[in-house]
């Protein structure tokens, strides 16, 4: 098993878009990294609390790989065993 950390893109529009790093601290930078860039864009609106997540994936076989490039549901939603909220980003 693997073990990496992910935020919600957009918790509002998409929570099921998730960003994926090797670190809690590169998740967090990334997040206040986009969190930034939204701000930017006076169009975007309120920016809601981005939650991140440490993420216990399995590595998958062939087979596995191949059916999650093959489907229409997420490759993710083949090899993510578990997501457990670890803080929110927000401003």
């Amino acid at each position: 098993m693997t073990t990496v950390f992910a935020y919600e893109v957009s918790p509002v529009t998409n929570p099921n878009r998730l960003f994926f790093a090797a670190t809690l601290e590169e998740c967090r930078s990334a997040a206040r990294k986009q969190r930034s860039e939204l701000r930017a864009d006076p169009d975007y609106g309120a920016i809601n609390p981005m939650p991140i997540y440490q993420v216990s994936m399995e590595i998958p076989d062939l087979q596995t790989l191949l059916r999650g490039l093959n489907s229409d549901g997420a490759l993710t939603d083949a090899i993510i065993i578990d997501r457990t909220l670890v803080e929110t980003v927000e401003d």
